[in-house]
Formats: C-alpha cells, sequence, structure tokens
C-alpha cells in the first residue's frame, strides 16, 4: 500500500518541475471553471417551472409560429372539451403608478393564476385576488420602493387614473419563465382600462394577443383532440379560418421556456437550447484541451518519471503498482484543480451572469448527490487523462531507461495528432468568432430603409391627444430638437396588424401611424409621391404592393377603401431574421392616442439637450419619470442575444488559445528532448543554427497547417448554417479563414520560436555528452 499511497517522491517532482505543474493546473483550474459555470447555468435553464406542484398537468396552447390567441378562446374550449380544468390568459403593460409616480411593469391574468401555479404571496389571501378591479398585488421590492415606510396592505395606488387598494404582496416568482412583475392585476378588469378598449371581451375574437395557458382535469390526456381542435377553431377563428395558421400544439408547462416558436416579452422569458448546447460542447472541448495537455506535458516529462520508476521496479515494484500509482497522482491533481476551479468560478460569478443576463449560484451545486456526482466525474477524468501517460511510462523496460535508448523508442504519434486536434478547433473558435462579429456589427449598422440616426423614442402611454400635442409644442421650443411627431407604432419598436384574406390567399400587414411630421422624420425613402392632400391616403411599401397585386401606378387601394399617397421602399420593420413584409403609413387620427414621440435632434450627443428634454417632460407631466431610447440601443437590444453568445464564444476561444499554445508548448518540450541528439550530429556535419532553427519551427507549423485545411470546410459548414437565419448577412470571405489560420499560425510559431531557438544555438558537444 505505501508502495501505491507514498506520494513524497511525486511532489519532489512538481516541485522540481514547476513549469509542468502550473500549466497542467492551470488548464485544468480554467477549462474546469467553465464547466461549473456552464453545469449550474444549464441545470438552472432545464429546471425553469419545475418546481409547481401542477407542472405535468399544465400546457400552453400554440400555433406554429407563436402562442398568443384571443380572449374568448379560453372559455370556448373550456366548453367544448371537459379535460380541461381551467385556463387563463396573461398579457403585459407598462404603467406609471403610485403618487411617487414610479414605472410599474404590469401582469394581468386571470383569478385561477394562484390555483394553476405555485407561486405564493407574502401577505394576502392566493384565494381572494385578482377577482374584482378594485385590488392590486405589489412585488415586494416595487412597494418598498413605493411605500418605505411599509405596512403595504393600507396602502393605494393609482393606475391609469384610477386609485386601487393594495391586496396583496407577491414573494419573487423564482426559477420560472414568468418574471415577478411590479404590480399584477385581474386581467378581465382592467384590460379595457389598460388597451384602451372599450371592452377586450366585448371585441371578442379580434385580438390573438395574449397567452393562453390550460390546465387539464387530473389524468387527463387533450393529445388526441388536438386535431378536432384545430378543425373547430378553423369554423371560426380567424387566425385559422383565414390560412393565417394551421397547425395547433400544446406545449407542457415545463418546456415552455426553452420552445423555439415562442417569443419573449416584457413578463415571460424565453430561454434557447441552442445557446445552452452551444456553449456547454465549447466547454467540454476546453476541458478536453486540458487532458490533451495533461498528456502532452506528461508525455514530454515522460524521460525523467520513468527514470524514477525504472529504480522502483529495479526494487522490486511491480508494473501495476507503478501504474496504479500513476493514476492517483493524475485523480490528485484532477481533485485540486477542482478545488481552485470551484474558487475562481465563484469569483467569475457575477461577470458570467452580467454577459448572459442570468442570476446563477455555484452554491446550488453543493448538495449530497451533486457531490457524490462530481467526485465520480473528477475521478473518472483522471482515469482518462493518466492512463496514456501511465502506459508510456510503466512500459519502459528499466534497462532502457538505464542505457539512455529509452527517449529514442518513444515517437507518440498520438501526441501530435492531439495537438493538430487542438488547433483545429481553436481555428474554428476563431473563424467563428470572427464571423459572428462581422455579422453582428453589419446588422448594427445595417440600412434599415429608413434614417436613424439623432433620433429618440420617448414613450407617452399616458397622454391624451390633446396633452400629447402640448407636449409635443414643448419639446419644440427646446434647442437642439429639430422636429417632433406623434406616433402609434416605428419600425423595429412595434406596429399595429391587420389580418384578413384577399384574393382568397392569407395577408397581414403592418400598419404604422403617425401626425404630418412622421413621413419626415423617419426618412422613409419615397418611390413615387402621388402629391394628394387627402388625409384618409396611405403609403405603401414595395411588398405590400405586391401583396395587394396592384400596379406601380395605381392611385387607389381596393383593401383599404382609400386612397394611396404613394410608394415608399422597403423598409424592416423587425430584425433581420424576417423578410421585408407589407406595410402601410397612414396619419393618425385627431382622436386616437399616440404611443409615443420621435425626437429629432441636432445632436444625440447633447447632454445639455437630453437634460432639457427630461425636465420639460417631468414638468409638463407633473413629475412623471422620462424614459426615452435611441436607434443604438434599440438595435443593440435586438441583437443582445447573438452579441452574448458571440461575447462568451470570444472567451472561450481566448481560452482555447492559451490552452493550445501550451501545448504546443509541451509536444516542443517533449519533441526537443527526444532530437538533441540529431540536432548535435546536424550542427557538428556544418548545419547553421539558422537551418536548425527554421527546421524545429517547421516541424510544428506542419500541425497548424494540417489543422487549418481541415479547419475551413468545418468553418463553413457551421457559419453556413447560422448565418442563414439573417436575410442580410456577410458573405463568408477569404479573409476570415486565413485570419482564423494566420492566427493560429503565429501563436504557435511564438510559443515553440523560444525553445526552438535555444536548442539551435546550444553547444552540440553538451547533447553527445548527455
Amino acid at each position: 500500500m505505501k508502495t501505491i499511497f507514498d506520494f513524497r517522491a511525486f511532489l519532489n517532482f512538481l516541485g522540481r518541475n514547476k513549469l509542468y505543474t502550473a500549466i497542467n493546473i492551470f488548464g485544468f483550474s480554467i477549462s474546469l471553471m467553465f464547466v461549473i459555470l456552464l453545469v449550474t447555468y444549464t441545470r438552472q435553464e432545464y429546471a425553469v417551472d419545475q418546481f409547481h406542484s401542477n407542472k405535468e398537468r399544465i400546457f400552453r396552447l400554440c400555433d406554429e409560429t407563436d402562442a398568443c390567441f384571443a380572449p374568448l378562446i379560453g372559455r370556448d374550449l373550456k366548453a367544448r372539451y371537459p379535460e380541461i380544468e381551467t385556463y387563463l390568459f396573461e398579457t403585459d403593460e407598462v404603467a406609471t403608478t403610485g403618487e411617487r409616480h414610479l414605472k410599474a411593469k404590469i401582469l394581468l391574468s386571470d383569478p385561477d393564476f394562484f390555483r394553476m401555479f405555485s407561486f405564493r404571496l407574502a401577505e394576502g389571501d392566493t384565494a381572494q385576488v385578482l377577482r374584482s378591479k378594485n385590488g392590486a398585488l405589489l412585488s415586494e421590492s416595487f412597494a418598498r420602493n413605493l411605500f418605505p415606510e411599509g405596512d403595504y396592505l393600507d396602502k393605494t395606488v393609482t393606475i391609469k387614473g384610477e386609485s386601487v387598494p393594495v391586496t396583496g404582496i407577491l414573494r419573487p416568482f423564482g426559477n420560472s419563465q414568468f418574471v415577478t412583475p411590479d404590480v399584477m392585476l385581474s386581467f378581465e378588469e382592467w384590460a379595457p382600462l389598460v388597451y384602451g378598449w372599450d371592452g377586450v371581451l366585448k371585441r371578442g375574437y379580434a385580438s390573438a394577443s395574449f397567452p393562453l395557458y390550460l390546465m387539464l382535469k387530473p389524468h387527463a390526456d387533450l393529445s388526441a383532440k388536438m386535431p378536432d381542435m384545430l378543425s373547430h377553431l378553423k369554423t371560426y377563428y380567424w387566425p385559422y379560418k383565414d390560412d393565417h395558421a394551421r397547425e395547433l400544439t400544446i406545449i407542457p408547462l415545463t418546456e415552455v421556456y426553452l420552445s423555439n416558436p415562442l417569443y419573449a416579452s416584457e413578463q415571460i422569458r424565453i430561454g434557447s437550447k441552442t445557446l445552452i448546447n452551444t456553449f456547454f460542447s465549447v466547454a467540454m472541448l476546453i476541458l478536453l484541451f486540458a487532458v490533451i495537455n495533461y498528456i502532452n506535458l506528461s508525455t514530454a516529462q515522460s524521460e525523467s518519471r520513468a527514470r524514477e520508476m525504472a529504480v522502483r521496479r529495479l526494487l522490486g515494484c511491480s508494473r501495476k503498482a507503478l501504474f496504479t500509482r500513476l493514476i492517483v497522482e493524475s485523480v490528485l491533481l484532477c481533485i485540486l484543480s477542482l478545488l481552485i476551479a470551484l474558487l475562481l468560478a465563484g469569483i467569475a460569478e457575477p461577470i458570467f451572469n452580467r454577459i448572459l443576463q442570468t442570476h446563477i449560484s455555484v452554491s446550488n451545486l453543493f448538495s449530497a448527490s451533486n457531490l457524490g456526482i462530481g467526485v465520480v466525474a473528477i475521478i473518472l477524468l483522471g482515469l482518462l487523462t493518466g492512463v496514456i501517460p501511465a502506459s508510456v511510462i510503466t512500459r519502459a523496460r528499466p534497462i532502457d531507461v538505464v542505457r539512455g535508448s529509452f527517449r529514442h523508442k518513444t515517437k507518440m504519434v498520438y501526441n501530435k495528432i492531439l495537438i493538430g486536434f487542438q488547433y483545429l478547433i481553436t481555428i474554428v473558435l476563431l473563424g467563428c468568432t470572427l464571423t459572428m462579429s462581422r455579422q453582428i456589427d453589419m446588422m448594427l449598422h445595417a440600412d434599415l430603409g429608413f434614417d436613424t440616426a439623432n433620433k429618440l423614442y420617448l414613450s407617452i402611454p399616458d397622454l391624451n391627444p390633446g396633452q400629447s400635442a402640448g407636449l409635443k409644442n414643448q419639446l419644440l421650443q427646446i434647442a437642439g430638437v429639430e422636429n417632433v411627431a406623434l406616433v402609434r407604432g416605428v419600425p423595429m419598436l412595434g406596429s399595429n396588424n391587420t389580418s384578413d384574406t384577399w384574393h382568397d390567399r392569407p395577408i397581414s400587414i403592418q400598419r404604422f401611424e403617425g401626425d404630418s411630421s412622421y413621413l419626415k422624420i423617419m426618412g422613409f425613402r419615397i418611390l413615387r409621391d402621388n402629391r394628394t392632400d387627402d388625409r384618409k391616403a396611405i403609403w405603401l411599401n414595395e411588398t405590400a404592393m405586391q401583396a395587394m397585386e396592384l400596379p406601380d401606378s395605381a392611385s387607389y387601394c381596393e383593401y383599404f377603401k382609400c386612397p394611396i399617397a404613394g410608394i415608399v421602399q422597403d423598409f424592416r420593420y423587425r430584425d433581420l431574421t424576417h423578410p421585408a413584409e407589407p406595410c402601410i403609413i397612414e396619419h393618425m387620427q385627431d382622436n386616437y392616442w399616440p404611443w409615443a414621440c420621435i425626437i429629432q435632434l441636432t445632436n444625440l450627443d447633447s447632454p445639455v439637450t437630453l437634460r432639457t428634454i427630461e425636465r420639460v417632460y417631468r414638468e409638463y407631466t407633473g413629475g412623471m419619470p422620462c424614459e426615452y431610447k435611441t436607434y443604438d440601443e434599440v438595435m443593440h437590444q435586438q441583437y443582445a442575444a447573438q452579441q452574448r453568445m458571440s461575447d462568451i464564444l470570444f472567451g472561450f476561444t481566448l481560452v482555447a488559445i492559451l490552452i493550445s499554445a501550451l501545448g504546443i508548448l509541451a509536444m516542443a518540450t517533449y519533441f526537443i528532448r527526444q532530437r538533441s541528439m540529431e540536432i548535435a550530429v546536424r550542427k557538428v556535419f556544418g548545419s547553421t543554427n539558422r537551418e536548425v532553427l527554421q527546421r524545429l519551427v517547421l516541424h510544428f507549423v506542419r500541425y497548424v497547417l494540417a489543422a487549418f485545411v481541415i479547419a475551413v470546410p468545418v468553418i463553413w459548414y457551421l457559419m453556413h448554417d447560422w448565418l442563414s437565419q439573417y436575410v442580410l448577412r456577410i458573405p463568408l470571405s477569404w479573409t476570415i479563414f486565413a485570419l482564423a489560420g494566420l492566427t493560429a499560425l503565429a501563436i504557435a510559431v511564438a510559443t515553440v520560436f523560444g525553445q526552438s531557438w535555444r536548442a539551435a544555438n546550444s553547444n552540440p558537444v553538451d547533447a553527445i555528452k548527455r
């Protein structure tokens, strides 16, 4: 036993080879840190909404592209299908509430919300809330901000001009697709006021804008009824009747978060399986890099370790005992690296949370089951990393080691293959990162078909038409404000939609409304101007003209029963994953409530102008918070997920480059030691230092070149597939492949140049003496 577990010699070996120790522990610690963070993130993402007691019975109704329906659909389905126990609708809204004029994210839901989901109240009765207009639920954080003095249930808040008593305080929703709202209200009672409609339910089936959740009775199965449900909806519900939607499915609650067809909103989060799987795969590749480095560094030190093992063999120790000893040493090194990785993961946790906009906690991994899994995993990792070096070292015959011929017999072809594999993955990561960065930069600066420079989007949801007009006049008096438009719908920030059939074909048209300044301030590119003064005339984009089968010379639109003011060039109203769609621009009616102001500034970077706009808005609205966006901010929000993915991949690439460099450094150490006699002989027979140096460097360069040849088609395949989701995309230029390859080549040359230079300039007599 002492032969196996006496590690004094191993510790002495680590102390004598500090570079070997540092590189191995660094590589394992960094890679394990990423694995720990991403395992925590992955577990959290897949655990969303797993805590609900009714999770097996709750489903979200979906079509092929989204999951929103009209308010009366839930009532109809419950009446027709006895398997459905209850249903609820949800929607979100941002409004000003309270005497202190705080912006609140409002969630509207049905009374069965707390019966369906396992959310809890810190104060109040879940059985009584959301059953009338006369009651609001506040989140704990919002209640503290609104009423610092406490005693929340004795207070009232003002929402949309209505004074509402606080009837409950929400606990945080936790790891759920639902974001904890600031305020929660009854859907049926408040939707008419929040949306400014005469009655949301009176509109019946007109608005398909609300998420619908169904809770089935215990042991009920609705899947067999889905074909009948689809046929039923086709008889009267316009999206299906008019062929805008053709599929109908139910998604289990626990799968909704990671379901691709769904869109996120202010109150409902949607995750990405692709993002999770990509990050986890790259993290495992980096861990594999660390394993490869350990193998290469251990075999690079095999000569010195073989001498030690040869002495032990001569003293009577068996090969099996020595093999076990080396495996245990590998496991201990992995355990030490894991402890360091846990410390590093705790330090990196805030940075990781900020980049991915999540809230993971590494401490959640510390449970008995997780510790057991971790012990097993680290032992397996130690076995995987240690078996090859142990085999190489222990297979040496003591006589070969004593004679000095052992180093000449170990060509280690698989080390070269592993180094090539490392550089293959590194070049692929470099190519993917470069492609993503260029695509994101192109999207952020793409021509959207309208002018985005020096514009502010100022939300004014609570101002009536007269008040909005008064605010516009006040804003126009500010130095640095060139123009102001009152709008209902702006490209990239939302619009109204009209969907119907036209000539027996489904048609969906986005509607943008604004005052007389709207067309000019947005800079839509006019292709034809019919020069009409009719306020009912509409502007159509090119795709709308084609969808309605109108000739370029048309002056009247039969579909909308109004004159055509002209044609504008196609513009992007959503991100670049969507093609141009039919759009119209129309004059906003005088009695319509604007959603926002578009403010054209002389200089967007003028802090004086921005502060003045905020002051004027607050004074005009009685202290309401002023919230505005620039189009640069809007575009960055549109592609935030892609930017996060690119940032994380860039971090992975830097780590992969570093670990690969350490790997080729290990290979250089091993190779030069193996060839020391050959180098000496070449110098004795007339080779110059420069020729020897060139030969050594080129030996390592060929690994990178071989990896590059394989990496090119891999990069093309991966990035061609990734770019295909975008309507506008960069070409896969040869410069991407060349830059990735040259970067890897430069790193490889810089890594091995020092050792190669020392070997080329060494005294051949020293090598021959050894």
